[in-house]
């Protein structure tokens, strides 16, 4: 009895189960956690099993996230504010009411495209009110209003100045198009992410709560540990490895974080710079395959392209991302002087132990295979997530209880909430912008003020990538850049897997990019530095690697088109490139350098990213000089101290 109640169910030995459940929560804190849970085993079975109709499976997910957001937010205030609970009861009510319309009517709901009823007037408007403030409690603000924008722009189109103008639409015709037709709030984002994205935030969920993600770090610091700077390469290797299959920049570095923080400021990184390539390291989370922060399912919907070839087109990308923080790693351990890990932090990590936990990589095997093999993402994602479960039961840490598992159920909702919010409320946006033609409107503008010039598109959306980033996920910027932008790069001949991949990838740098720098507020609660001091030195050390989206989409070689030599040249050219500029980025070498050391380095980096032979042969050769000359100092410096000594 004792066994089932411990090992099975996963009640303390010393507790009852009346007690266990009274220190977990109250009623309510049990609804939500139940609400968690029947939503993720709905979206495990439809994922292997088919989904319902689009609107009754989108609408469902939508609201029961809202009525869990919700009553989540309300519970967190309710000690604070009685009013803003009730408030809070009251909005979860709202929905739940919504969602008694829409579910039992969607196969009807469509037929009245056009021509609302007055009942969808009602819910169409009370779930456009909910699902902005369930983003606002979620996402922030700032997407709340953008997408508020969008839809008074809808409206008031002959009001506006110039080519910002268009036709005249009716609040009705915008409840066509948001809640009644598949455009807006039920749109592509809602679709891709109540079907394919889901499942792997469960998935992720279920990975984190096992404790199996710890492979990854143990292998990183055996693979790198004695080199230069191993402690904080073993932090990069495991970031993007672990990254790889949360695909959350802050999941990514409070997991890799906790375990590889310690070993690097024992080693004698500073408590900032520690941090700064931590946070670093966790934002490529975002960009590496295969779950790419529920972008890359997103990014093959809008091109209609199988899921693997987003993964393919983004993976030496983020690779070379990868590869730019661990020269940072490894020069900035030289100019601090920063000591190896110690044969003892080594040893505690043995090849055996992590032979013996090599099934642990069974899932992202299983998920790339099943990929490669053609099936679709959620039958992926479903056996994987699957395997996890059985995998589990291997191990005695690892193995699921009861509980353990409802933990993990509901850890995976509770991350999916913001990003469902982020969809539906860039659906809105998305939705506004086709109704009223501000896309194309957009698009011919944009190639016309470039004049034709790549060189003048490219940094505007940049910008604009970042400084939506500042007050959005990854996901909201990518929609809402790429919806309007990506079809003017098409336009002027980018690939479009590179002109959608490029506001993603900057979409991805404004995790450290302050004022609003995530990735580094969630490392400094680790390292108990600076959060604005951390998330510079962040996007100092991520300097080179902006270099790598603008290569992307000049040369789509980087995204594996091409001839085979082509693809190896430019790969090779531009790590080298990015070899060039890191040192002169942090001023040291062998040496500090001097200023026009720095710039000369920089130069030479640069050339390396032009597809010209002769560029990259000047490149090659000037920094080659640097090095020598650096290469020779550092030994006259060590020959002169040998000899005072």
């Amino acid at each position: 009895m004792s066994f089932f109640k411990t090992d099975v169910i996963g009640i303390p030995q010393d507790q009852s189960f009346k007690e266990f459940l009274s220190k977990k929560g109250g009623k309510l804190l049990w609804t939500i956690t139940i609400l968690c849970v029947a939503l993720a085993l709905f979206h495990i079975f439809t994922s292997g099993y088919g989904t319902l109709s689009a609107l009754r499976h989108r609408s469902l997910h939508v609201l029961v996230m809202i009525i869990i957001i919700f009553l989540s937010t309300g519970l967190s205030a309710k000690n604070k504010s009685t009013l803003y609970f009730a408030f809070s009861m009251f909005l979860a009510l709202l929905s739940l009411i919504t969602l008694f319309y829409v579910f039992p009517y969607a196969d009807e709901i469509p037929l009245h495209e056009g021509d609302p009823t007055m009942a969808d007037m009602i819910f169409g408007t009370l779930a456009i009110f909910l699902t902005l403030e369930a983003t606002r409690r979620t996402v922030g603000v700032a997407l709340s209003i953008i997408a508020l924008v969008f839809m008074v722009y809808t409206i008031a189109g002959p009001w506006m100045p110039g080519w910002l103008g268009h036709a005249s639409f009716t609040w009705s015709e915008v409840i066509s198009n948001q809640f009644v037709e598949a455009e807006g709030l039920w749109g592509t984002p809602v679709a891709t992410m109540a079907t394919f994205i889901i499942i792997f935030l469960i998935f992720a969920g279920l990975l984190v709560e096992t404790g199996m993600l710890r492979i990854f770090v143990d292998l990183a610091i055996r693979l790198v540990g004695r080199q230069v700077g191993g402690a904080a390469k073993a932090a990069v290797i495991g970031s993007a490895i672990v990254g790889s299959l949360s695909g959350s920049a802050a999941a990514d570095t409070l997991i890799v974080g906790s375990a590889m923080l310690p070993g690097m400021k024992k080693a004698g990184f500073p408590d900032e710079e520690a941090g700064a390539i931590q946070a670093g390291a966790g934002t490529g989370a975002q960009f590496m395959p295969p779950i790419m922060g529920a972008a890359a399912f997103i990014i093959a919907t809008f091109l209609g392209i199988p899921y693997i070839m987003v993964c393919k087109g983004a993976i030496f990308p983020a690779l070379l991302y990868f590869f730019s923080f661990g020269v940072v790693c490894h020069y900035l351990a030289k100019k601090l002087h920063v000591k190896k890990l110690t044969p003892e932090d080594i040893a505690a990590v043995t090849w055996k132990s992590i032979f013996e936990r090599s099934y642990q990589l069974i899932p992202i095997i299983l998920i790339v295979g099943l990929l490669v093999k053609g099936l679709s993402p959620m039958y992926a994602g479903f056996y994987a997530t699957l395997s996890v479960i059985v995998i589990s039961f291997f191990r005695k840490d690892t193995r699921f209880t009861l509980f353990r598992l409802i933990a993990a159920l509901e850890s995976g909702i509770r991350s999916a909430a913001l990003v469902t919010m982020a969809c539906a409320a860039a659906g809105i946006v998305v939705g506004s912008i086709m109704q009223s033609g501000l896309g194309y409107t957009l698009s011919s503008s944009l190639v016309t003020i470039s004049h034709g010039s790549l060189l003048v598109l490219m940094p505007l959306v940049m910008i604009v990538s970042v400084m939506l980033g500042f007050g959005m996920t990854t996901v909201g910027v990518y929609i809402i850049v790429a919806t309007l932008v990506s079809p003017a790069m098409i336009e002027l001949g980018v690939e479009p897997i590179a002109a959608h991949l490029f506001p993603f990838y900057f979409g991805v740098i404004s995790a450290i990019t302050p004022p609003v720098a995530v990735a580094a507020y969630s490392v400094s609660g680790l390292t108990g530095a600076s959060p604005w001091n951390t998330g510079m030195k962040a996007l100092k050390f991520a300097l080179a690697s902006l270099a790598i989206p603008f290569v992307m989409v000049t040369q789509p070689e980087l995204c594996l088109i091409g001839t085979l030599p082509s693809i190896v040249v430019t790969i090779t050219a531009t790590a080298i490139g990015i070899f060039f500029i890191v040192p002169a980025v942090l001023g040291y070498m062998e040496r500090d350098l001097r200023w026009y050391e720095r710039v000369l380095m920089v130069a030479a980096g640069i050339m390396l990213f032009f597809p010209s032979i002769p560029l990259r042969i000047a490149g090659v050769a000037i920094a080659g000089v640097i090095f020598a000359i650096q290469r020779k100092v550092a030994k006259e410096n060590l020959a002169s101290e040998a000899v005072s000594s």
